[in-house]
């Protein structure tokens, strides 16, 4: 690839050692435009926003038109073009989060600094906002500043944030809340096996616990084995969509066929609201995603090996970091692994959506054909895993395909690793079997909180439509049995609802979030997903009107199949199973109007 063109000086505000910084950031990729959110990362870090006058030059830098470098300053929420405060913190508002109280943590930071959401205190030193899900459902309410996660927002942790800040002293990120903790028998879970080892995530404690024996195995194998062998393990995608991997690796042209770069790509921007688990195994097992990614580049021939993780999950990226140095300095790293933040964009974790951002533009997903493998990052071939997926195929060459895909149910093989949060006694991660039932994971989440009455499950995140009790009872945690109730597995999000929510409320917030990650690039989902907000929230407030529950249909209706990604066809989705489920929690709010 041909090096960055450079301006002949800084410009604007940019010292020469800033502007040196920024170049580094264009030969650090293959090529210039991908190194364009990383730079921006610092330049807001530098100046609390990012100056209209330095964007000629990121522009010039990074070989990107001017326009392309402004679309991507007020696409991302994590850029500001004013200037922000230096301590910005953020308090989850959805659905998990809402459960858990998250109004009370935003009053009290609105007492204590006595400044409205958004606004920057007079001393510059604060300002706070209500966003959407942190992916840290077990600690609702969650807690960050400056994108860096720090537990549930209870009233003494966010003085302990506010002392901090005034005083210059870190705060210490509390560790995950997962289970178990105790070692577990051989063969009943994979990557939550040996959580219970404090060093986990060190080398030397991971190869003392079989580590890397896959990895050997794999050098000794063709690629067209190792895609065999996943094929046969009936490894599904555990991300959302549940394609199987092999066949989605068996895809990609053979290089003797098209002699071009091949990409791979783990996607770590885990943003479904309720899903948490892969940043709890990306902290605690950090080198099963290395291992994992190895194994996968060799299958795919792939010459650049990625982790793209979203922006607010800084303790993990630098876990990651740590364990693939660690892999390269043992000799285990046949390709270098390369790290990619996000910037706050829920869009970003859909696979089209990610190679754009990658590429330093705005998240808009593209629409398909060609798909990915065949012409992903920069054109080229591109296998793009999530986490738990790739974390998984190391097990499937350990213990074999037979028994891997005997682990789970017919077509879903192996074990999975759900998020639990809502209202049970113990939110957390539980790795259980393809084909176990819902209720019993619930049970060992340690069942509905406070001995409450089951109302309702959401059983793979927000978007995935939601159970009533009597459904939640005969649904089975793997892809094709939780379509046979009318619904997805996702990427296992399980939230649990008791007897005390509302749905037009529930409803509302999951609108609201969808409303407000819309893109914007198709019509039907733009316009139709903040409608359906708008009259969630009238009839909330009281003034619903007797044709609304139709309207929310029809509307979702109109957007469905429309668009080209789910989020849209989400919209319609949700909507519908609330409201043919529920109908008086809505009907109740349209007679009070």
């Amino acid at each position: 690839m041909t090096p960055a063109a450079s301006p002949a000086k800084a410009a604007g505000p940019l010292s020469e050692e800033q502007l040196a910084r920024l170049k580094d950031w264009t030969k650090r990729f293959p090529h210039p435009s991908m190194g364009l959110l990383e730079a921006l990362r610092d330049v807001q870090a530098w100046f609390r926003h990012i100056p209209l006058e330095v964007e000629p030059t990121m522009a010039e830098l990074f070989r990107v038109p001017l326009h392309q470098v402004r679309e991507v300053v007020t696409f991302y929420p994590f850029f500001t073009t004013r200037p922000a405060a230096k301590h910005r913190i953020a308090v989850c508002r959805n659905l998990s989060c809402t459960l858990a109280g998250c109004g009370k943590a935003l009053s009290h930071l609105g007492e204590r600094l006595g400044v409205p959401q958004g606004k920057v205190t007079d001393d510059g030193l604060f300002e706070y906002h209500a966003v959407e899900c942190l992916g840290a459902c077990e600690h609702g309410p969650a807690l960050s500043v400056n994108d860096e996660l720090l537990g549930s927002a209870t009233p003494e942790r966010l003085d302990q944030v506010l002392d901090a800040g005034r005083s210059g002293k870190p705060l210490e990120a509390p560790a995950s809340v997962a289970v178990p903790t105790k070692p577990v028998p051989p063969g009943s879970v994979i990557l939550t096996r040996f959580f219970h080892e404090p060093e986990l995530h060190r080398l030397a404690t991971y190869k003392r616990l079989g580590g890397y024996a896959a990895w050997e195995k794999a050098k000794g194998m063709a690629p067209a084995a190792i895609i065999d062998e996943v094929k046969k393990s009936n490894l599904r995608g555990l991300g959302g969509a549940g394609f199987p991997v092999g066949m989605k690796w068996g895809t990609v042209p053979l290089k003797k066929d098209r002699d071009v770069p091949h990409f791979l790509v783990a996607n770590a921007d885990e943003s479904e609201p309720g899903c948490f688990k892969d940043r709890v195994l990306m902290e605690r097992n950090p080198h099963a995603l290395v291992e994992g990614l190895m194994i996968a580049a060799r299958a795919v021939e792939a010459d650049h090996v990625f982790v793209f993780i979203r922006g607010e999950y800084s303790r993990q990226l630098r876990i990651l970091q740590a364990a693939a140095e660690e892999a390269r300095g043992a000799g285990l790293l046949e390709k270098p692994i390369q790290f990619m933040r996000g910037a706050d964009a829920y869009i970003s974790g859909c696979d089209t959506a990610l190679l754009e951002t990658m590429e330093g533009k705005k998240a808009w997903p593209r629409q398909p054909p060609p798909f990915p493998t065949i012409a992903g990052v920069m054109g080229c071939p591109t296998v793009v895993n999530n986490v738990e997926t790739l974390m998984m195929v190391p097990s499937v060459l350990t213990m074999g395909a037979d028994s891997f895909a005997g682990l789970g149910a017919p077509k879903s093989g192996g074990t999975a690793v759900f998020s639990v949060s809502g209202h049970v006694e113990r939110p957390g991660v539980y790795e259980l079997p393809m084909g176990t039932p819902l209720m019993d994971l619930i049970a060992l989440a340690g069942g509905v909180r406070g001995g409450k009455k089951l109302k309702a499950v959401i059983p793979g995140g927000t978007s995935t439509p939601i159970l009533t009790a009597e459904e939640a009872g005969r649904a089975k945690m793997d892809f094709d049995s939780m379509r046979q109730v009318g619904s997805f597995l996702g990427a296992g999000g399980v939230i649990v609802l008791d007897e005390s929510v509302d749905m037009a409320e529930t409803l509302f917030i999951i609108e609201r979030f969808l409303a407000h990650e819309s893109c914007g690039q198709c019509t039907p989902c733009r316009e139709g997903s903040g409608w359906t907000t708008r009259i969630l929230e009238r009839l909330l407030a009281g003034g619903g009107a007797p044709d609304d529950p139709a309207n929310l249909l029809r509307i979702g209706d109109n957007i469905t199949g429309k668009v080209i990604c789910a989020l849209g066809d989400t919209v319609g989705a949700v909507a519908r199973a609330y409201l043919t489920k529920f109908p008086d929690d809505f009907k109740r709010k349209v007679a009070r109007g």
